[in-house]
């Protein structure tokens, strides 16, 4: 009699709980209403009532919480929270209970992310911890029911793979933290900080690659970057760390990051480093293109007399004296007659192609010899002014 009479009072108090807008009153008839149905369900164990009329039971309790979710869905969540650690004891039935304890893991776990949204990554760390207990709960009483087991592990991926990325972004500040220390609060350079500094940003970068989260590695890499170009001085080092953060970049397109902070940093120093290299390789091949010259003073005199002729003459100088190594490249379209000149358009495009023909861009310096490529050089100059002069 008082099993049955459990289980009408659970249904008094629910859908006295419904015709309440109180929040107070309801989650008290709510809570009244979980613990009737617990009692019915306890009590009618052990064959005291058939399975259907348990069945029944159970499914007029999930019915409840159903209910109750929707009633209290549009109440801020740090309430919400309070709500549900609150009737976690009440209930008694275990499906039930698991259902009460997966709702309060995804509670703690929407707070973590609008916490991580605002980056407050400490307090998300914090409440992505806090998780572990309903999650465990759930495992534990659900153990064996595959739709329950589904949820927590659904649940349990997901804040993983955000406690990761909470951890990597804390793991950056502080290295962030000690980079800005090291550069501009010490008068010499304390190397235990820098590499204390280089160990908090690989730990950001091994907590992102742990759930594949690309932009917050990409971000960690430059950091990385950084250090070894504006500190440690190792441009080799710091290459290869933001060509890397570059490439997981461009790896996300159609997303692009060029109004972020860090991929423009990463790109000015790589920037600098292509100009830099640039000017070295350009100082490096004037040196060597000034003993060259000496060794082709005959060569080079040749060039400068027979510039002085008209365009014609000098354009069968060069192709007879220094012919371009394609043996495709022919000179065609000159009068083999004195006196005879070509119209303006038509020694254009022959120089044009010349151009082409000799252009040390085209050298292969390695099979042509870098003589042959100072060569080339020198009559370039020559036909490009040449063709200036006829635009």
């Amino acid at each position: 009699m008082f099993i049955s009479a459990s289980k009408n009072l659970g249904m008094v108090s629910w859908r006295i709980a419904e015709l309440e807008n109180r929040l107070s009153t309801m989650t008290y008839f709510f809570k009244e209403a979980f613990k009737y149905f617990s009692f019915s369900w306890r009590d009618s164990s052990n064959g005291v009532k058939p399975q259907s009329w348990r069945d029944g039971v159970f499914a007029n309790a999930t019915a409840c919480l159903e209910c109750f979710k929707l009633k209290i869905a549009d109440v801020n969540i740090e309430e919400r929270l309070k709500i549900y650690n609150d009737i976690t004891d009440t209930i008694k039935i275990e499906n039930v209970k698991c259902s009460v304890y997966i709702e309060l893991g995804s509670c703690l776990f929407h707070q973590a992310v609008y916490a991580l949204q605002n980056n407050d990554f400490k307090k998300a760390i914090y409440v992505l911890k806090e998780t572990f207990f309903p999650l465990n709960e759930t495992k534990r009483i659900g153990k064996g029911v595959t739709v329950i087991e589904a949820e927590a592990r659904i649940l349990e991926e997901d804040v993983f793979m955000h406690s990761c990325m909470a951890e990597s972004i804390q793991a950056r500040e502080i290295g962030d933290g000690i980079f800005r220390k090291v550069l501009l609060d010490e008068e010499k350079l304390n190397m235990d900080m820098v590499y204390e500094m280089i160990d908090w940003y690989k730990q950001a970068i091994l907590r992102t690659r742990e759930v594949t989260e690309v932009e917050l590695e990409a971000i960690a890499l430059s950091r990385m970057g950084r250090v070894y170009d504006k500190i440690l001085k190792l441009k080799y080092k710091a290459k290869e760390y933001l060509m890397r953060s570059i490439q997981l970049a461009h790896s996300m397109h159609p997303r692009t990051f060029h109004g972020e902070d860090w991929f423009k940093e990463c790109s000015d120093i790589l920037e600098r480093y292509q100009k830099e290299t640039v000017q070295e390789e350009d100082s490096k091949w004037q040196k060597e293109k000034e003993e060259l010259m000496k060794e082709l003073s005959k060569e080079m005199k040749d060039i400068e007399k027979n510039d002085k002729k008209d365009s014609e003459d000098f354009l069968k100088f060069v192709y007879r004296v220094f012919p371009p190594k394609n043996p495709e490249h022919k000179l065609l379209g000159i009068p083999r007659k004195k006196g005879v000149h070509l119209d303006s358009p038509v020694l254009k495009k022959i120089l044009q192609k010349a151009i082409v023909h000799f252009h040390p861009d085209r050298v292969n310096a390695d099979k042509h010899g870098k003589a042959w490529k100072v060569i080339a050089e020198e009559i370039t100059k020559c036909l490009t002014r040449r063709y200036e002069c006829l635009k």
